[in-house]
């Protein structure tokens, strides 16, 4: 069973199957009141940048029932800072190509109006 590095700090609501395109989405809600926040900020919470690349790769971890390893992320750009108390649910854009021993991923998360995240990388299957 694949077990999340942060308990409680996201819930996984909803997710697409894979399209034929090799393409699925998955929305999330972040718990708010999760302690990550009293230190990443007590006043104004963001979600912290690496938790986010966390959940990417344990959504994929879950959806395909695989343990991943971050080999490399070649491009990964913070767009804009998720503030949990105003915008507490994304959806995360998945486009995969996979071997037996590895997986190329690209992932966007999202909110209604703004892109947070683009992640370009490689996870190893272990």
């Amino acid at each position: 069973m694949i077990k999340p590095l942060l308990e409680d700090f996201y819930t996984e609501i909803a997710s697409t199957a894979l399209s034929a395109e090799n393409t699925f989405t998955t929305t999330v809600e972040l718990n708010p009141a999760h302690h990550i926040y009293t230190g990443h900020f007590p006043e104004i919470p963001v979600a912290p940048g690496v938790s986010l690349i966390q959940i990417i790769q344990e959504v994929l971890a879950k959806k395909y029932n695989q343990e991943l390893i971050l080999k490399e992320g070649s491009n990964i750009k913070f767009l804009a800072m998720i503030n949990p108390l105003k915008e507490n649910r994304v959806i995360i854009s998945y486009t995969l190509h996979s071997t037996n021993k590895e997986m190329d991923v690209t992932a966007n998360i999202a909110g209604k109006e703004i892109t947070y995240v683009k992640f370009k990388g490689k996870f190893n299957i272990k």
